[in-house]
């Protein structure tokens, strides 16, 4: 896993130090601060984050083992906020091993239920102390207690996969090597998938796949392949699963035409929840793949007018929903009335929220990685729009007669979701006016979708 905790864990030192000097603190060890944190921190702080959150199949989840959660890892820091949430329920992470160096940081990340996993790029020196690791991801299995890993060892904003790493596998080996005879071991498969990586408060899913049971597994190839094999085939068998709980586009040079071409399929349907969205683009890529696969010079041709396409409509700043309004020019009036209506409020808004997003901007505009983005925003947020509640709701009490000052500071508590919702919405209306007047696109559109058919 490759991001910055700085935030959270700044926020949980600062309310929980006399925790931290408890020297022998164990990760797995129940602590009422960090149930505090975890509930009123972020419980909120995923609210504020994203629009929705769907969370699908904990029916999976098994309850009669030890369990290791495998997901795919698309947005920094958010990707272990939203499973936390979504499994509702103390769970310890691994997480890159160069943010453990200072020994106070190390208590703070103890504190929050988080071990250190070490990679090749640390040097192999460093790589050896993941059999201790290994050790204590063990315990912490014994205890009852779920463990999250990304296996791609890294986060990358794409409908795909990376190959996975070992680690996950050596783990639940040991694991199972060790108490396998007592309860089971499951790695259960996890996908996550955003409406938008790069925007603040987009949609996302959370998928728990069916669990891979790993004592089973060992037990049905025990003496038939080798220990190397036997890992490679539990490696095969999570990227499949993983593959499936995702709008999984194969990695390959026709990614981007086959994910452009699946948007802007999806988008003729009408307004469909998050579920439903991932769902049909699931149907829609796999459609696009086999129909391509079959006439690979027809394929090449149809990518290359997508590539174009996608282009063009980029230039002009079109959203591939907006080329889904059978009537754009209704849709474009609609909804700038209704920006219109709310724009009062929104600058109310903006006003009150000026320090958070101008300094998330600030931020955000210096980032080299661009999946730091909604991080960078969800941190700043956290810090900063607390105290400004705080600071408003003092001056509206000051300033105003007690009804008044109420009222105000209710329309304080939803300011920063309004903001970026409402920047959001008047984007989407821009788009679809741009597509309203781009009717030299429509046919262009229409030709792409009789060949996808």
């Amino acid at each position: 896993m490759s991001f910055s905790l700085t935030p959270l864990c700044c926020t949980g030192f600062s309310i929980f130090n006399s925790q931290l000097s408890i020297r022998s603190v164990q990760v797995y060890n129940k602590n009422i601060g960090y149930t505090l944190l975890r509930s009123l921190w972020v419980n909120p702080i995923i609210s504020l984050s994203l629009r929705r959150l769907v969370v699908r199949g904990k029916e999976n989840l098994p309850k009669d083992g030890a369990v290791i959660i495998g997901s795919n890892h698309t947005n920094a820091l958010l990707d272990p906020l939203v499973i936390l949430r979504s499994m509702n329920r103390a769970t310890v992470f691994m997480t890159r091993a160069d943010i453990f160096r200072r020994p106070l940081l190390q208590k703070v990340f103890t504190f929050l239920k988080m071990l250190p996993i070490y990679r090749i790029r640390d040097g192999y020196a460093a790589v050896k102390q993941n059999e201790e690791i290994i050790r204590k991801c063990v315990d912490v299995l014994r205890h009852r207690y779920p463990l999250a890993l990304f296996p791609e060892a890294t986060h990358r904003p794409k409908h795909s996969l990376m190959g996975l790493s070992k680690g996950i596998f050596h783990i639940a080996l040991e694991a199972n090597k060790q108490f396998g005879h007592e309860k089971p071991v499951y790695i259960v498969p996890t996908g996550i998938e955003y409406g938008r990586y790069f925007r603040y408060r987009s949609n996302a899913v959370v998928t728990y796949g069916e669990p891979i049971n790993v004592t089973e597994f060992v037990r049905q190839h025990e003496g038939e392949v080798t220990p190397a094999r036997l890992l490679a085939m539990l490696r095969e068998e999570l990227a499949r699963r993983m593959s499936e709980l995702i709008a999984f586009v194969p990695d390959t040079e026709a990614y981007d035409a086959r994910w452009e071409l699946t948007k802007l399929c999806t988008a003729q349907s009408a307004p469909l929840s998050p579920a439903e969205r991932l769902t049909l683009n699931r149907a829609a890529i796999a459609h696009i793949v086999e129909k391509t696969d079959s006439d690979p010079e027809a394929a090449q041709a149809l990518y290359t007018d997508a590539l174009a396409f996608k282009k063009e409509r980029r230039l002009r700043r079109i959203h591939p929903s907006s080329t889904g309004h059978k009537h754009p020019l209704i849709a474009s009036i609609g909804n700038t009335v209704a920006l219109l209506c709310a724009l009062p409020y929104y600058l109310f808004c903006a006003l009150v929220t000026l320090p958070s997003w101008a300094l998330s901007h600030y931020i955000v505009s210096g980032l080299k990685d661009k999946a730091f983005s909604n991080t960078a925003r969800l941190g700043v947020n956290l810090a900063l729009w607390p105290l400004l509640i705080i600071i408003w709701s003092i001056v509206a009490l000051c300033a105003l007669p007690l009804v008044p000052a109420l009222l105000a500071i209710l329309l304080l508590l939803p300011a920063v979701a309004f903001f970026y919702d409402y920047n959001a919405f008047a984007l989407h209306t821009w788009s679809d006016w741009q597509w309203t007047r781009a009717k030299h696109l429509h046919a262009r559109l229409k030709e792409l979708l009789r060949r996808c058919k």
